[in-house]
């Protein structure tokens, strides 16, 4: 048996292998480990330069700086766009030569340590920067440098009472967690905090803080005001803290005599409005909602139970939100009434800059399928409703509101005619005209000019004869009009607008293109090439370029997209095993669109096999709201017909793929597609093998708000129960303890599977979470 591998990705190639070559009766190649071994990650990393290029642009202007690293070493550049020029930021062998006789230690002219450059405000020539410790300036005209002396470490203020303790100011009580607890106001004249769940209010004059006023007192353990987060880690230190002075023989005491000080005040997640006057905050009640239990195995001295409110799909009861708002005259928190839908949610609550005295946010059902932007009047309670949203078999995606300038015009998302798009509306809620519109997507909103009438936004699907998740550029008149294409190019493109938006630094790559960058104008025009990213020594050390492809999925019409990753020792008169790392969505079909030289794909195909990305309807919400929401009551299967059709025709295509020899495997999400691959007709038939990595295989017991939102509420089961037969083979591996995915996720599949008679090998991983990290939580 290989040896396992004992970080996610490498596990699952490893336990790959064991199956494949075990079960499958088909002529075995192989596996060429020492081919892999030379395209690990840190295998590769001395061949891959600079892979981004940032602009620093400097004092609100169109000029710009940036450093580039190739097999030359690290230049830095500066950019006027306008004289179209670009030439050296300051000579780097008279840096380093500087910097050595300054700092007292050899620097080398082509690896200077300069990573974040500042440009003095008044006097663009001067730049400032810090190297170990150590603050320079220096002066671009003159070519003079100065050591400033040692950059001030950053410090945490210290609450009150965590003071330095006696015995020569070695000790000092619990000093808290890592923030201040105090939420300050913009003035910093008052601030709160929570306290044993509930809130307080403190004014500050001449410096010093006035009585706390108690603003709740019905505060609870699932009822509070305090961050979780906060609390915990204050748990967390507090313990550990006893733990190392009782080790070190001092008891409870602190090194320097005194008694630990546990600090209870914990910061409140309130926000301020701009003037000062007003804030507001959010609780969520957990009360009712059920607990869920893990146990850890591996803590000292013995395992552990973590506890946890954890909602899942269809129960009764969720956690329910509240919405309060701070009174200044009255210093009262009042509660606002927001009641409409059942088991309500709020997002995007905030101020308008122009005034403290009303509240904006939008209001959501249960299963987002509807929602109101709407505005409470904070003295009157009044309710103005500014827009409403409703669909049907599908979720409503929102983006928070952005304002065209203060108490102004404002523009909102919306999928409404089944492409998201944005639209302008007054102050006021009256709806004025869509800005963007047509049979593609509207993704972002990069920035708005009001005086020039202007959105810049960034889209997908539009260009044709392109992939439709290769992200661009473009400008248009807020009535809709004049759209212009920033970044033209059949690629990915990241592009930065510069200050006054004329000119743009487009990055572009694709996952078959490495990353290039150029200057252009507001029209699209290349007024210089900048950087192309080195790849010589890449294609010398024998590194293949992955390659993408099209293919129809199972319905015929609907365009699929995907990569391919070869072994570097190719050989097209043979015929290999084909695996498909699969990522079922919604959030996304975790298709690469860009440029990756260490991708773990590349060294898995080492092995001996041809190894795909492939999408599925369903996968990604960046095309229509109709191929989004496609797996909607059927987070089950719905994307495994387009894998599988995707598959059968790169094996028409191309003679050296095998579709006899079919693997699939996945984390997460992807490892409950694998499993059901293997667990369902026809699909375990086709794929002869699997390995499925924290996967949330009954979508039951997962997260309320997340299975609700992307399914509804019509699945009576998931993966449990639903294989019929087959031949494939599984390797599954679950990774509790971790808030996350539950350990019924595995188990229960696995028991089906074994009540089948299924060749099954099960890993079970102790301490680490969903993603892997070592002791950690799962992250959503």
């Amino acid at each position: 048996m290989l040896p396992l591998r004992i970080f996610p990705h490498l596990l699952l190639v490893a336990g790959f292998s064991v199956v494949a070559s075990s079960s499958v009766a088909q002529p075995s190649n192989k596996a060429n480990w020492k081919l892999a071994n030379r395209f690990t990650t840190d295998s590769l990393r001395p061949f891959v330069y600079s892979t981004t290029l940032t602009p620093g642009f400097i004092n609100k202007t169109d000029v710009f700086w940036y450093s580039w690293r190739d097999a030359n070493g690290v230049k830095f550049w500066k950019v006027d766009p306008k004289a179209r020029k670009k030439t050296p930021l300051f000579d780097s062998a008279k840096m380093a030569s500087q910097l050595s006789e300054t700092l007292k230690k050899p620097y080398d002219t082509t690896n200077l340590p300069i990573t974040v450059i500042t440009f003095d405000e008044k006097n663009a020539d001067i730049i400032r920067f810090t190297i170990e410790q150590t603050r320079l300036e220096y002066n671009l005209k003159t070519e003079e440098l100065k050591n400033l002396g040692r950059a001030t470490p950053t410090t945490t203020p210290r609450p009150p009472g965590a003071g330095q303790g006696g015995g020569g100011g070695q000790g000092g009580g619990f000093q808290g967690i890592n923030r201040d607890f105090r939420n300050y106001s913009p003035d910093r004249k008052v601030f709160s905090y929570a306290m044993e769940h509930n809130l307080y209010y403190v004014e500050v004059k001449d410096g010093k803080e006035l009585e706390p006023i108690q603003l709740t007192k019905d505060g609870a353990k699932d009822y509070s005001f305090g961050s979780r987060q906060d609390q915990e880690e204050q748990i967390q230190q507090f313990q550990q803290q006893q733990q190392d002075q009782q080790q070190e023989g001092g008891g409870t005491q602190t090194q320097g005599g005194g008694v630990l000080n546990a600090e209870k005040r914990v910061r409140a997640n309130v926000t301020w409005s701009k003037d000062s006057k007003r804030f507001y905050v959010s609780r969520g009640d957990s009360r009712k909602v059920k607990d869920l239990f893990l146990v850890n195995s591996l803590t000292e001295p013995r395992p552990s139970l973590l506890t946890y409110k954890y909602a899942m799909p269809g129960e009764a009861d969720v956690t329910q939100m509240e919405l309060f708002a701070f009174d200044p005259e009255k210093k009262v928190l009042n509660k606002l009434p927001l009641e409409k839908y059942k088991d309500q949610r709020f997002m995007n609550i905030h101020w308008q800059d122009t005034t403290s005295d009303a509240l904006r946010l939008v209001r959501r059902d249960r299963l987002q399928r509807n929602l109101e932007f709407l505005e409470i009047d904070l003295k009157s309670n009044a309710i103005k409703v500014l827009l409403a949203e409703k669909v049907e078999n599908a979720f409503l995606e929102t983006q928070s509101v952005r304002y065209i300038k203060p108490g102004g015009d404002f523009i909102w998302f919306s999928e409404r005619t089944g492409w998201g798009h944005f639209y302008l509306y007054g102050n006021d809620g009256t709806y004025k005209n869509p800005i963007t519109s047509g049979a593609f997507r509207a993704s972002e909103i990069v920035d708005v000019d009001e005086k020039m009438g202007m959105a810049w936004f960034r889209g997908v699907g539009r260009e044709p004869n392109e992939n439709p998740y290769y992200r661009h550029l473009y400008s248009i008149k807020l009535d809709g009009k004049d759209l212009r294409l920033m970044d033209p190019g059949d690629a990915d493109h990241g592009t930065i607008l510069s200050t006054s938006k004329k000119y743009a630094v487009d990055t572009c790559s694709r996952t078959d293109m490495p990353p290039c960058f150029a200057l252009v104008d507001d029209s699209g025009k290349m007024l210089m090439k900048l950087e192309e990213m080195d790849i010589s020594r890449l294609t010398e050390a024998g590194w293949r370029m992955p390659e993408t492809f099209k293919v129809k999925a199972s319905d015929g019409v609907t365009d699929i997209y995907g990569n391919i990753w070869k072994p570097s020792d190719f050989d097209a008169k043979k015929k290999y095993p084909i695996i498909a790392n699969v990522y079922p969505g919604p959030q996304t079909e975790s298709v690469s669109a860009t440029f990756s030289a260490t991708a773990t794909n590349q060294r898995l195909a080492q092995l001996g096999f041809i190894v795909i990305q492939i999408g599925n309807r369903g996968g990604n919400p960046a095309r229509s709201n109709a191929y989004h929401s496609y797996g909607y009551y059927n987070l089950r299967d719905y994307g495994l017909a387009d894998k599988k059709a995707g598959i059968e025709q790169l094996a028409a295509r191309f003679p050296w793929i095998d579709i006899d020899r079919v693997g699939i495997f996945g984390h997460s999400g992807g490892g409950f597609m694998t499993a059901a691959a293997l667990m369902l007709p026809p699909y375990n038939d086709f794929f002869k093998v699997g390995v499925s990595s924290a996967g949330n295989h009954d979508n039951n017991i997962y997260n309320q708000n997340w299975s609700e939102q992307h399914h509804g509420l019509r699945e009576t089961s998931g993966n449990v129960g639903t294989r019929t037969g087959g031949t494939g083979t599984g390797t599954g591996g679950t990774r509790p303890p971790e808030e996350t995915f539950d350990p019924g996720f595995n188990y229960d599949p696995f028991l089906e599977m074994l009540r089948l008679q299924q060749e099954q090998e099960a890993l079970q991983g102790q301490g680490t979470g969903q993603g892997g990290q070592r002791g950690g939580r799962g992250q959503g």
